[in-house]
């Protein structure tokens, strides 16, 4: 096909920053697909990682394979809510810090005293936060 005759089939839109509406997209999509990646690579470890007991009998299995099954569920689907937003308070944190570093002359104790608070801390959340054996630490340690 011809230049001209996709141009009949696909409308192209210019943005002022000269980049076109399908590529925003195409980028979007990209970006999203990256995303979803390395949050998979982070949570499927922690799913795994779990230490089970040994059973004393067969019914006891069943029992406890359902009950951690439903336990890493419910992590995993708790996961899918806090992550985005303890990445967005990092990520706000990471920047914030920045700014404290420049406004104060360059003093990196008080940069790292907001780099602490926002960057560390719990990132997902496990059975074990669930069942309150592990607190969950949204704001990381302050000292």
């Amino acid at each position: 096909m011809a230049n001209d005759q996709m141009k009949k089939y696909i409308p192209i839109q210019v943005t002022r920053s000269g980049l076109s509406l399908f590529s925003r997209s195409t980028y979007s999509t990209i970006t999203a697909i990256i995303i979803s990646c390395v949050y998979t690579i982070m949570i499927i470890p922690t799913v795994h990682a779990q230490d089970v007991p040994p059973p004393a009998s067969e019914e006891e299995t069943t029992e406890i394979a359902v009950s951690n099954a439903g336990m890493e569920a419910a992590a995993a689907l708790s996961t899918l809510v806090y992550f985005p937003t303890k990445l967005a308070f990092a990520l706000g944190g990471g920047i914030v810090g920045g700014l404290t570093y420049a406004f104060t002359g360059g003093d990196e104790e008080a940069a790292n005293r907001v780099w602490r608070a926002s960057m560390e801390g719990t990132y997902n959340i496990t059975p074990e936060n669930l069942t309150g054996e592990k607190p969950v630490h949204f704001v990381g340690p302050t000292e």
